[in-house]
């Protein structure tokens, strides 16, 4: 059962082609479905004990090794469907919408679970999926970028107290971009490597092969793959908005930023939440250790809270007066010079002092 309560993505998927097959409006199921499941089932199953890892890691591991495939298998189906000259307006719309959400949600979060990860393979098969939604730098400026300055100004991915979702997306785009590049090119300078290392440069042509190729099958095939990869960006860049939204971290009396701790990053202890989005409301914990599979992330106490479940305060996002009047007294709070302690943090050094 611990296992099995992680694996509701592959069901939200398979709603894809059962609208497919129910025929119409029925495309939009998943549209539909997804977040009522989500923001629904916060609310019905409420918040979760504390747990952390169980004794199955293999079959945690599975979960994302599989996911991709279909993922991608589904994409290149949606597509194929799209492409046919019999496929009308409302069943194209369906189906890009629905694999947009599917990918942009649970595709992002398996691919981001793997780019962490400290195996070679793992790590390709987290790029592949950034592959299908165009997104590849994501793998660089994520994990040499954010993880490095989370909650500071210097981090296009972390969204500032008063800015709107819309103005984020275009800035942590373009700045996640931006900062990919410029790791690329030091990296290269301290290996004295020439440019054509870069690994920006390799994903572009990846990226622009995928297109052409795509736009050589079909022209409407071309659409629907341009059209799920930004609505999956976009979807995967709501989340980045949501994640730190707000927190600072201080600058201490001889200038250098305080650690990172729990009250940077929201976190939601939501069951139906973390069930079906790989324990992203223990995010305080990802943080603290970002190669942690995400079954074995933990509570930290201290940390920063949701009003409710990722699904919920995104739905809230796409309003920014909602959002403001709910969140920016949080931030609020959690920014009040309070002390916020850190559980583990002290047990571990205890146990050191000990």
């Amino acid at each position: 059962m611990a296992i099995a309560k992680f694996w509701s993505p592959f069901g939200f998927l398979a709603l894809i082609p059962l609208g497919y097959w129910l025929g119409g409006a029925w495309t939009f199921l998943l549209v539909a479905a997804l977040p009522l499941a989500l923001a629904g089932g916060d609310w019905l199953l409420g918040a979760e004990p504390p747990l952390a890892s169980d004794a199955a890691p293999l079959g945690h591991r599975l979960l994302p090794w599989l996911y991709i495939p279909l993922q991608l298998a589904e994409l290149a189906w949606a597509g194929a469907v799209v492409a046919r000259p019999g496929a009308d307006l409302l069943t194209a719309v369906g189906l890009t919408l629905s694999s947009g959400l599917a990918a942009g949600v649970f595709g992002f979060l398996a691919a981001h679970e793997m780019v962490h990860s400290r195996r070679p393979a793992e790590r390709a098969l987290g790029l592949v999926m950034l592959a299908g939604v165009l997104y590849m730098p994501f793998a660089i400026a994520h994990v040499h970028g954010h993880h490095r300055r989370p909650a500071t100004r210097d981090d296009p991915a972390t969204a500032r107290r008063g800015e709107s979702l819309y103005a984020f997306w275009g800035r942590s785009v373009v700045g996640q971009a931006r900062e990919a590049w410029a790791f690329e090119q030091g990296r290269l300078a301290r290996a004295g490597s020439s440019s054509l290392g870069n690994r920006m440069l390799a994903y572009a042509v990846i990226e622009a092969a995928l297109v052409v190729a795509v736009g050589i099958v079909s022209w409407r095939a071309l659409g629907f793959f341009l059209s799920e990869s930004v609505l999956s960006i976009l979807l995967l860049e709501s989340f980045n908005y949501v994640a730190h939204y707000g927190l600072a971290r201080r600058r201490r009396a001889d200038g250098r930023l305080e650690p990172l701790g729990p009250k940077h990053s929201w976190n939601s202890a939501r069951r139906m939440n973390n069930a079906s989005l790989f324990n992203m409301g223990r995010h305080a914990d990802h943080h603290r250790f970002s190669a942690r599979p995400y079954n074995e992330l933990e509570v930290l106490g201290g940390g920063a809270q949701l009003p409710c479940g990722y699904a919920g305060v995104i739905l809230m996002a796409l309003f920014p007066p909602l959002w403001r009047r709910v969140m920016d007294p949080r931030v609020d709070a959690a920014m009040a010079d309070q002390p916020m302690r850190d559980p583990q943090a002290i047990g571990r050094t205890d146990a050191a002092a000990a």
